[in-house]
C-alpha cells in the first residue's frame, strides 16, 4: 500500500514539473517585455523550487504505516 502512495505522489511531482516547464516556457515566449520575463522566470524558479521542496519534506516526513493501518479495517491487511 505503501507503494501505492509513493507512485501516486511521483506522478503528483512529474505533473508539478510539466506545469512548471509550460508555465517558463510561456514567460518566455509570449512575454512582452523579454527582460521583464527573465526577472519573472528567476522569481517563478526560486519560489516553486521552494514550495516543492517544502512540499517533499513534508510528504517524507508523514509516518505513511501509521495512517494506513488506521484507515484500513483488519480484514483489509492483504494489500
Amino acid at each position: 500500500m505503501l507503494a501505492i502512495i509513493l507512485v501516486l505522489y511521483a506522478i503528483f511531482i512529474l505533473s508539478a514539473a510539466l506545469v512548471s516547464f509550460f508555465i517558463v516556457y510561456h514567460l518566455v515566449k509570449y512575454s512582452i517585455n523579454p527582460h521583464f520575463s527573465h526577472l519573472l522566470v528567476l522569481v517563478f524558479t526560486i519560489v516553486s523550487a521552494i514550495l516543492l521542496l517544502s512540499n517533499l519534506i513534508l510528504f517524507f516526513s508523514v509516518d505513511w504505516n501509521m495512517i494506513i493501518t488506521n484507515l484500513i479495517p483488519n480484514n483489509f491487511k492483504a494489500f
